[in-house]
């Protein structure tokens, strides 16, 4: 796992590839049948259940006052400008889109974006208030945001009651997450478990001729959403008495994306042909702004820092001990 971890999205993108691999050059060990068939080849949408519940398992329900504020005013940003680009990218282009990139892309990876690594960056760059953030943000992990702007937008044929399914899973999480501390503990404990096997289903799906028609596209998608994050970054401190970096790392785009087309795709079968390019192009958007973004973060810190007439670490005197968000 520390090997893996070293690697941007490690957890999502080893197990995919290695999957894509497998297929490509052995696909009849995929095939045998019986438990290691369901699993590594059919075991993707059991799996996103349990991924739904850790998710909701790490929302606090008891975030209030200024957490509450960022991750609502985050939230609505991320998922309104996420559907606005892929509506007008539908629009004007087609289902087909263009540079290879289709408005079912836009739509699975711009919604998302890297919980860990907002995380991570709030103790750096930000305070209380901005971790505090990432319970609100959580409900749009996995393929909650991207079921809610498609739905919305016309985009997909999306059954009322898969959204709902959605809800159910993600619920039953809030309730015993926040019930149950230890419960919540073992979920977070587990949530790397249950994403490498996820995405190993994934990749065993595709071939590694995705990946490579992916590229590009891929690229041009996670510099998409950079400029997404920009946008909201700068609406974001026009919210905000204090001004903070953290908006720009909503220009990321989760590592779990890769996993969203193709639940989506269970809901609205006709797009089951565009799940294998897309989970790779989520996958390379993924790594391309996990690099990025800190460093973006990092410039806009210093220059709010200057501007203030403060400095970085001024501005984090009154970050709270990540036990004291739990």
């Amino acid at each position: 796992m520390k090997t893996l971890k070293k690697i941007p999205g490690g957890c999502v993108i080893v197990p995919l590839i290695l999957g894509m691999v497998l297929n490509t050059f052995f696909p009849q060990i995929l095939n045998l049948g019986g438990p290691s068939t369901s699993l590594f080849k059919n075991g993707s949408a059991v799996l996103m259940g349990l991924f739904l519940i850790i998710c909701g398992t790490q929302i606090n329900i008891k975030q209030a006052g200024l957490p509450l504020y960022k991750g609502s005013i985050l939230l609505i940003l991320k998922l309104v400008l996420s559907g606005v680009v892929g509506w007008i990218a539908g629009r004007m282009f087609g289902p087909a889109g263009i540079l290879g990139i289709t408005p079912f892309a836009l739509y699975c990876a711009l919604p998302s974006n890297n919980s860990s690594l907002y995380a991570a960056l709030c103790g750096e760059y930000g305070d209380g208030s901005d971790a505090g953030a990432v319970s609100v943000l959580s409900l749009k992990n996995g393929p909650f945001g991207t079921l809610i702007v498609m739905g919305l937008s016309g985009s997909a044929q999306i059954p009322f009651a898969e959204i709902i399914s959605v809800l159910i899973l993600i619920g039953i999480g809030v309730i015993w997450g926040n019930l149950d501390p230890e419960f919540k503990k073992l979920c977070k404990d587990s949530q790397d478990l249950i994403v490498m096997f996820m995405t190993f289903s994934v990749g065993a799906t595709s071939n590694l001729s995705n990946l490579l028609v992916a590229g590009i596209p891929g690229i041009l998608l996670g510099v998409i959403s950079l400029l997404l994050g920009f946008i909201i970054h700068y609406i974001y401190n026009l919210t905000l008495k204090k001004k903070t970096p953290l908006g720009i790392a909503m220009g990321t785009v989760a590592a779990n994306s890769a996993l969203t087309p193709a639940l989506i795709a269970a809901t609205d079968p006709s797009l089951q042909e565009l799940v294998p390019v897309t989970a790779a192009m989520c996958a390379t958007a993924s790594i391309v702004t996990m690099i990025i973004v800190p460093f973006l973060v990092d410039f806009y810190a210093k220059q709010i820092a200057k501007r203030e007439g403060t400095t970085v670490i001024e501005e984090c005197d009154d970050i709270l001990p990540m036990e004291e968000l739990a």
